[in-house]
């Protein structure tokens, strides 16, 4: 018996992690699924007072997805 994949099961995340951009560096970070821009920041060894996710400034908690630009100013 064959068993169909069905949409839901083709989108649905296969790691359990996210790939992030940091900027300005360029450096690409893979973090697990549900981590935050707050928690980037700490990885990237930056505790900033701004958070920018994909050209817009985000609160800490914000959770990030697949490919977003993690930007911290000071």
């Amino acid at each position: 018996m064959e068993k169909s994949l069905s949409v839901g099961t083709c989108t649905e995340p296969i790691l359990r992690e996210v790939a992030i951009i940091c900027w300005p560096y360029g450096k690409i970070m893979r973090m697990s699924l549900g981590s935050t821009a707050a928690d980037a920041a700490r990885r990237m060894g930056v505790e900033g007072k701004l958070l920018w996710v994909n050209g817009q400034l985000v609160l800490p908690q914000t959770e990030l997805k697949d490919g977003d630009i993690v930007e911290v100013r000071m």
